[in-house]
């Protein structure tokens, strides 16, 4: 029950498990070219072109920042963990970065933005749309209005959100996208990916030359185009996962990415309030959770690292607890990005060692109705 990776369903591990195949051919190459299709229109797209790179969705970014950001004038909405690594990956690859920097989970100010935007021209903005290191929801749709307003390319480190929260890529001028396997498409780790959109394709030849080959996407272009009858990418890919990837985006087609959205708003609705039942709270308003993972407040009633420690010593049953050194006494998080992790049996299993772990604190609660919250 941790934000990532997640349990795969049995149909994406069938899909999953296996001899492993060529990676190159007609059958393969088929695969490939229709996964990356079926990724873009999920993330709202039809016309743009997505690409599936061997390892984590960190990959993914640091191929924004290798072809993108290299040698532009950047700006990185930073307001928790991921935002610092957005502005450590473009500053790898541009002297010109700047960000403009909020408290970990504080609510973004557009104005602020605005203010930054107004003071200096920007090439691009760069932001994460969900932050698991606090479980914020971050505004997207309102920075791309502001993106646009600046003429500025607007990307979003999407890793955590894709599948899970609402994405219009093309309806609110996203530019680029940067997401992984592992979190909502529900398949094993290892393969980061970026979608991109068709003006970007048209001009990525005008960019600075590159400071990397792998993740230069000018590369990844340049097989698409001159390989594409049987090997429409440069390097070997994992095609276990690809074939799971596959078979994930086509369930969420099948059932409908809509339909999927509104069952992650639920089950989260639902587990912030069975929290509140237990006299608990969220870390941040409720507004602005993100509804991929839920982070708790202890209130200060209990050290989240003992709870964190004794749900997987005496349950056997695993939650993320905080990456801020300061916050580690007061919050844990509770991921649910797969339908599996949202399954109730482990949604009233989380709460109802929650439960037992306070009475145990001397902490008067009442489970019961805590677990009815989440029938």
């Amino acid at each position: 029950m941790i934000p990532g990776p997640v349990e795969s369903p049995e149909e994406i591990i069938e899909a999953f498990n296996g001899q492993t195949i060529a990676h190159y051919g007609k059958e393969f190459r088929n695969l490939y070219l229709e996964t990356t299709e079926m990724l873009s229109r999920v993330l709202g797209s039809e016309k743009a072109l997505s690409f599936l790179i061997p390892g984590s969705g960190s990959v993914a970014l640091e191929t924004i920042g290798a072809t993108f950001c290299n040698s532009r004038n950047c700006i990185v909405i930073n307001n928790g963990h991921f935002g610092d690594r957005l502005y450590d990956v473009s500053s790898k690859y541009s002297l010109n970065v700047d960000q403009v920097f909020f408290k970990p989970g504080e609510i973004i100010d557009l104005g602020r933005v605005e203010n930054q935007l107004k003071k200096k021209k920007y090439d691009l903005i760069w932001m994460v749309h969900v932050d698991t290191s606090i479980g914020i929801l971050n505004p997207i749709r309102e920075v791309a209005t502001l993106a646009k307003k600046y003429d500025c390319e607007f990307y979003i480190d999407a890793i955590a959100s894709s599948a899970i929260e609402k994405i219009r890529m093309d309806e609110w001028g996203i530019d680029g996208i940067a997401t992984a396997s592992q979190k909502g498409f529900s398949c094993p780790a290892g393969l980061g990916m970026v979608t991109l959109n068709e003006k970007l394709i048209k001009n990525i030849k005008s960019l600075p030359a590159s400071k990397s080959w792998y993740t230069d996407l000018k590369v990844w272009l340049d097989y698409y185009y001159d390989w594409n009858d049987w090997h429409p990418y440069p390097v070997t890919l994992p095609t276990n996962i690809v074939k799971a990837l596959a078979k994930s985006l086509e369930i969420l087609e099948t059932k409908g990415v809509e339909n999927r959205l509104v069952f992650h708003k639920n089950v989260s609705r639902k587990l912030i309030k069975s929290i509140r039942l237990l006299g608990l709270d969220t870390f941040i308003p409720e507004n602005h959770i993100a509804h991929g993972l839920t982070p708790v407040n202890t209130l200060g009633k209990f050290l989240a690292t003992d709870f964190v420690s004794f749900l997987k010593d005496k349950f056997a049953i695993q939650i993320g607890g905080s990456l801020d050194e300061k916050m580690k006494p007061v919050l844990f998080r509770i991921g649910h990005m797969s339908e599996k992790q949202c399954e109730t049996k482990n949604l009233v299993s989380v709460i109802s060692a929650l439960g037992v772990f306070m009475k145990l604190k001397g902490i008067k609660v009442s489970i019961s109705e805590a677990i009815e919250a989440l029938l």
